[in-house]
């Protein structure tokens, strides 16, 4: 892992990011290195959210991969 990252923002919010490289063991495929942002909040006790976005890399051989990830969740 190249580097990562952690921060409380707030006592309800939290904020990271990683890097991280990966090996290239397929021989017949370049592989690149994964990098991620994350973000939570909890509003109250039984409510929180989450958003993130995601780049994997190239793996066997396929196109970078990307998305973004968002979650609320509500608990009673």
């Amino acid at each position: 892992m190249l580097g990562a990252g952690r921060d409380l923002a707030h006592r309800r919010c939290v904020a990271g990011r990683r890097v991280s490289d990966k090996p290239d063991n397929l021989s017949a495929f370049h592989e690149t290195s994964a990098a991620d942002v994350v973000i939570a909040w909890a509003a109250i006790k039984n409510l929180s959210a989450t958003a993130a976005w995601a780049d994997l890399g190239r793996i066997a051989g396929k196109a970078p991969q990307r998305g973004i990830y968002i979650s609320a969740w509500l608990g009673y």
